[in-house]
């Protein structure tokens, strides 16, 4: 009986002591079932107030992603440990937190310190998450995490910089970047793909540019092997097997817009590229230009930012979100010297809602604190003022170039391990102005 009374003892205290190893090491035990603990949501000023609380596990970095199509929001999660955690929230309300395990080939320094760049998810089904390491000469790496089992389903290493998807059954991935070639991936494993020792998916395929793309600054996919492509030097249709098509910048282009890039946005099989604010055109899927609207009216006292509207995107039920590009002051709006020694005239001529070029510093000082939203069936396009904009407590309002992804239907405030999510709906959109018709293509 004795022995008995001492085996239940000494099981006793193995069993306290590992609970006290718990508890005092809890970087090294896997993720829980409860670790939506770390993260603490409140409903804040119409929005979703969302902090990182978790007292124990020492925080080295938390990286908050812009909100991407479906509501979905990304946020990396490294801690002292060099462990990668991944949270997932959807529509402000937490969904999950993964461990993400080190792939195998990977180098070990390389993945302590990536960086999660940019991501995609399907939700319920799998996240893609593009990794890379400042300071290194490494590939990017691309991991599939299956949301579901919680394992790696494949990996990719390639340059690029941005990933989007196809937006039907096909499931198609592209990865880019401003001076890399496309990669095209299927979201699932091909039958019979294999990938190599550095993580190279045999169906991965890389798109040849040809020499009329300059600088890439947008990708819009039109189907599982056709996509719009946005550049310095116009827009380029690829279609496959028949190759490619060019469409230069189109006329009107007064130079004003140096650090601008062009745009691409797009749903339900409606395309629209801008080649530089003010000027929005509606394309067809093979480029081809079907309406042209420029210099859109706005509303006092704001009458002129017509001509800065710069597209960021295309929500849920088809509105177009616009922010302010900031003019640059190009050489020819500094009056030159004549060979009399007068000063000369810039050439630009002003319009109603184009200013002459040395007119810009004075509108620009008055500040471009604006969003815009324009609803193509009904031809309104409404004004919100940042200023008008109530920010939970230690949070700052948005200025002008603040990221936006109307795709996703929701704007994102970080600071810090703290972050406010609001969805675009909660806008109180304002002067509203009526758009003409478009100038039809001849």
């Amino acid at each position: 009986m004795k022995k008995i009374v001492i085996a239940i003892l000494v099981v006793g205290l193995l069993i306290t002591g590992l609970w006290w190893t718990i508890r005092r090491r809890p970087g090294a035990v896997p993720l829980s079932e409860d670790n939506q603990m770390t993260f603490r949501v409140e409903t804040a000023e119409r929005g979703s107030l969302i902090r990182y609380v978790d007292p124990q596990t020492p925080l080295r970095s938390l990286r908050w992603l812009s909100p991407v199509q479906g509501g979905m929001l990304v946020v990396q999660v490294v801690t002292q440990s060099d462990r990668q955690e991944l949270s997932l929230f959807k529509n402000g309300v937490f969904q999950d937190s993964y461990l993400i395990p080190k792939p195998i080939g990977v180098r070990d320094g390389f993945f302590r310190l990536a960086e999660l760049r940019a991501a995609l998810v399907v939700a319920g089904d799998v996240a893609v998450l593009l990794y890379a390491t400042p300071g290194t000469d490494e590939l990017p790496l691309l991991v599939a995490l299956d949301l579901q089992t919680k394992d790696i389903r494949w990996i990719h290493r390639a340059l690029g910089e941005h990933l989007v998807m196809t937006e039907g059954p096909e499931g198609i991935i592209y990865l880019f970047g401003l001076k890399t070639p496309p990669v095209r991936l299927p979201l699932a494993l091909v039958s019979a793909e294999h990938t190599s020792p550095t993580g190279a998916r045999s169906a991965a395929k890389s798109i040849e540019l040809p020499p009329e793309v300059l600088d890439i600054a947008d990708l819009k996919p039109t189907g599982a092997w056709t996509f719009l492509l946005a550049h310095r030097g116009g827009l380029s249709t690829y279609l496959g097997s028949k190759g490619w098509v060019h469409h230069p910048v189109p006329e009107g282009d007064t130079g004003l817009f140096k650090e601008a890039r062009p745009a691409l946005g797009g749903g339900g099989k409606k395309y629209w590229w801008q080649p530089f604010p003010g000027r929005l055109i509606q394309v067809l899927a093979n480029g081809t230009p079907k309406a042209t609207w420029s210099e859109f009216p706005t509303a006092e006292p704001f009458s002129k930012d017509g001509s800065l509207l710069h597209l960021l995107g295309v929500d849920g039920s088809g509105r177009l979100w616009f922010d302010l590009s900031v003019p640059a002051e190009p050489a020819s709006a500094k009056l030159a010297t004549g060979s009399e020694g007068k000063p000369e005239s810039p050439t630009d001529t002003a319009s109603p809602t184009r200013p002459a070029l040395q007119d810009w510093p004075t509108y620009v000082g008055q500040g471009l604190d604006r969003l815009y939203c324009w609803d193509p069936q009904k031809r309104v396009l409404q004004r919100f003022k940042w200023a008008d904009l109530t920010v939970p407590t230690s949070f700052q309002k948005p200025v002008n170039g603040f990221t936006l992804a109307p795709e996703s239907g929701a704007l994102l405030l970080p600071n810090g391990s703290t972050a406010w999510i609001l969805p675009l709906t909660a806008l109180a959109l304002k002067e509203s102005t009526n758009v003409g018709k478009p100038v039809q293509p001849k």
